[in-house]
């Protein structure tokens, strides 16, 4: 159901919406017709976006590899709408989302097509640009492979596009001792960090590259200071582990590369504040990353995107001699005078207790600042169970999220810290226990990201879009600055610039459809209505006038605790962490 403005028009009336007085207008990326959801990442200055579309139409499907590497036609032939045109290459809507759901669903399998589920795209609102990353153009397609996950973070006036991207994926011919060849397929590297300039993808190397590192860009500054985190050094379980593979008595019946593949293998996800971590798990890392030490680094390019100098920041306090725990610095964002912020692993434990969870114990997480070559801890720990910082903007106001101690469930808060004086404020969510999750700060100040707007004991729930202003202390529901009539639900912003045009992710209702694009149809022909995600620009219209809606009966807000803006609205819905948040200076 359309979100109402009355919060907004209340604020309006009275004259505390300052500096929100403009209206928003909504306006999708282009990327419905080519994707089933498209998320957004950044906004630069020039206004140019970053998106990840999921799940694109018509991916290109190698049936050769299929029929000969998998047993698919075996299992599922039978059931196909057309097997034998299947075979050929030509197939029926519905027998081509079989196959693509069938080959993402194992993409584990060591012989089948490797197809990613999530690439990025530079867009405006008119256009949209594939940023392949490590992705190359082959004969066999006539295009990008189409298997190499790719992560945008951040532009710059979309001239250097940075961000992390998976390896190429590799076709390795081997021939085992019974004389069968297998024809294994893996990416030839784990995640890498890279920019784009002018087209060319380009690797910003780790610092320690044994079985090729690990890194990922987060943003970069008008001086071409790229911040994100790498892998600094690797236990020797590695090292040992790639002496095996190098033996052909200990490796075993298949390729070397093969064998260091099984190495650097799995996926990552830098975890938010809201997110369960343990270094003893390695759900979160790949396995060869989880027996490094990864810091937060600076990479400083020339004009062309080559790295000329490399700076790393350690831990935050020297871990314990026998602290054999993956351990870590993360850089997620740098201002223009080089500062950058993040969070260090303490190597210790603490408690935590989670919506719908007991206590448990968890890595202990610090908000960091890297600056002159230190690693500066931000917030006092007695005031925080764990913290994260996410953004810094010019000004020296850093943004981000805690957990605060709780009698009961510990969620997400937002923190505004300013290097210069010192002050730190936690403003309140939209009632009393709302989790505030921020993505992005401005120079204006502003603060972006995803609030809680329902009172529920559900370990998820409803978001929607906020801003916060440091200087008037108000967070704003951006559902209530946009049109009565929009049809798109804000459920996260993720990221504004200094024009206050921001990126964000909304709900839209929609038909299901094939992997063609197609839409589906039921025996009685009817199309069957689903929720999609899709990314979102908003832009302040400097002449606008908020818009006084009608508020339906189940829709009426009632008044929170201990609140900036005195109102609840209610509506959202929750982008659970399919993507690490993008933040912005």
């Amino acid at each position: 159901m359309k979100r109402t403005q009355l919060a907004a028009a209340v604020l309006l009336a009275t004259g505390s919406v300052s500096a929100f007085a403009a209206t928003y207008s909504v306006t999708p990326l282009p990327l419905q017709d080519s994707a089933r959801s498209n998320f957004g990442r950044s906004i630069d200055e020039a206004g140019q976006m970053l998106t990840i579309a999921q799940l694109e139409y018509n991916p290109p499907i190698d049936v050769d590899q299929l029929i000969d590497g998998t047993v698919f036609f075996e299992t599922f032939g039978p059931s196909l709408e057309d097997e034998d045109s299947a075979r050929e290459g030509v197939f029926t809507d519905s027998d081509y989302s079989t196959i693509v759901s069938y080959i993402i669903s194992n993409q584990t399998f060591p012989q089948i097509q490797k197809l990613t589920q999530f690439r990025t795209y530079f867009t405006d609102t008119v256009d949209a640009e594939l940023v392949p990353g490590l992705d190359e153009i082959t004969d066999k397609f006539d295009d990008y492979t189409q298997s190499v996950r790719v992560s945008g973070r951040d532009s710059l006036s979309g001239n250097y596009i940075v961000g992390d991207s998976g390896g190429l994926v590799v076709l390795d011919p081997y021939e085992n001792a019974d004389g069968d060849i297998i024809n294994y397929t893996y990416p030839e590297s784990s995640q890498q960090a890279f920019v784009q300039v002018s087209g060319e993808t380009k690797v910003l190397p780790p610092v320690d590259d044994t079985l090729g590192g690990f890194g990922s860009a987060r943003a970069i500054n008008n001086n071409l200071q790229v911040a994100g985190f790498s892998t600094v050094s690797f236990q020797t379980a590695v090292d040992d582990a790639v002496g095996r593979c190098d033996d052909d008595e200990e490796r075993g019946d298949i390729s070397v590369d093969r064998c260091l593949f099984n190495l650097y293998t799995g996926e990552f996800t830098a975890p938010r504040v809201s997110t369960y971590f343990l270094t003893t798990q390695n759900t979160t890392v790949p396995a060869f990353v989880s027996l490094s030490e990864v810091n937060a680094t600076i990479w400083q390019l020339d004009v062309n995107g080559d790295v000329i100098d490399t700076q790393t920041y350690p831990l935050v306090e020297e871990p314990a001699e026998d602290n054999t725990f993956y351990l870590y610095t993360y850089a997620f964002d740098i201002n223009e005078q080089g500062i950058a912020v993040g969070e260090s692993l303490t190597g210790d434990f603490v408690a935590i207790t989670r919506p719908n969870s007991s206590a448990r114990a968890e890595s202990e997480r610090v908000a960091t600042v890297f600056r002159d070559g230190e690693t500066i801890e931000l917030l006092p720990r007695d005031e925080n169970i764990i913290s994260q910082a996410i953004g810094i903007n010019d000004n020296n106001w850093v943004t981000g999220a805690v957990l605060p101690p709780s009698d009961t469930a510990s969620r997400s808060r937002l923190f505004v810290y300013n290097l210069e004086t010192e002050e730190k404020v936690y403003p309140e969510g939209f009632f009393t226990s709302g989790g505030v999750t921020p993505n992005a700060i401005n120079n204006n100040n502003i603060v972006v990201g995803s609030a809680d707007v329902t009172a529920t004991n559900e370990t998820q729930r409803q978001t929607t879009a906020f801003m916060y202003n440091i200087e008037t202390e108000e967070l704003i529901d951006l559902n209530d600055l946009v049109s009565c009539d929009n049809t798109y639900e804000l459920v996260e912003a993720v990221d504004i610039n200094e024009n206050n045009e921001i990126i964000a992710n909304a709900r839209l209702r929609t038909t299901s459809k094939y992997i063609t694009g197609v839409e589906i149809l039921d025996s009685a022909g009817e199309t069957n209505a689903v929720d999609s995600i899709v990314a979102v620009k908003l832009s302040p219209l400097s002449n606008g006038t908020i818009d006084d809606c009608e508020v339906p009966e189940d829709e009426q807000p009632y008044e929170r605790q201990a609140a900036s803006t005195g109102l609840l609205a209610l509506g959202g819905m929750l982008l659970a962490g399919l993507f690490r948040r993008r933040v912005k200076r």
